[in-house]
């Protein structure tokens, strides 16, 4: 059994931006075994046959719905195939999965936990570094101490918090206006109270 599938389809411009946020967060995974499915190569059919391999856990980092993860607007992990994760966690950097989808996470179950959020994933195009920094360092914790999903939701609210304020008070130096400083430090803020898990919130990888 192998440790964990990262999925990064990068199929627009902000997924392509979060994309490299989970290349960044599969650079921590140290001796974990770890495997890829980004840009062309996350279809529904690669992800089928991914999970079909037996991975403990999957780390999404594109767009979402309630009800699934998607690429290029077709279902990539859904309810019909989120059972195959064995027994491990989900992590979503995704709009919206932890509403439903995120739901089917229950202790003793496939998967165990999930870790995601209720609403929207907002980041300021232009200037995505201070949320980039809040979900990597927020997850390195998964990696580099081992903690639990609890914790790595904590740890992800502190580093959104981080965000805000670094877009409030050097806005410019981001290049951003006063008015886009304050829609990107909003964004942070709503991030922060997004976070969501599901299942067992002691699951650790």
């Amino acid at each position: 059994m192998k440790d964990i599938l990262f999925i990064r389809p990068g199929d627009d411009s902000s997924a392509i931006q979060v994309a490299a946020w989970g290349q960044a967060v599969r650079q921590m995974a140290g001796s974990l075994q770890t495997d890829d499915l980004c840009g062309a190569q996350a279809t529904r059919s690669n992800v089928d046959k991914k999970l079909s391999a037996d991975f403990r856990h999957l780390f999404w980092f594109g767009h979402g719905t309630t009800t699934a993860l998607i690429a290029k607007g077709q279902a990539l992990v859904d309810a019909q195939n989120i059972s195959n994760v064995r027994g491990g966690v989900v992590v979503a950097i995704a709009c919206y999965a932890a509403v439903t989808l995120g739901r089917s996470a229950k202790s003793g179950s496939n998967p165990v936990a999930f870790l995601g959020f209720d609403d929207e994933l907002g980041f300021p195009a232009n200037a995505p570094l201070p949320m980039m920094f809040a979900v990597t360092r927020g997850l390195s914790c998964l990696f580099q101490q081992r903690h639990d999903v609890k914790y790595a939701a904590d740890q992800l609210r502190t580093q959104f918090d981080r965000a805000r304020m670094e877009y409030k008070q050097n806005g410019a130096k981001y290049g951003l206006s006063p008015s886009d400083a304050r829609t990107a430090w909003l964004f942070a803020k709503s991030n922060r109270y997004s976070v969501r898990t599901h299942g067992d919130i002691q699951a650790v990888l």
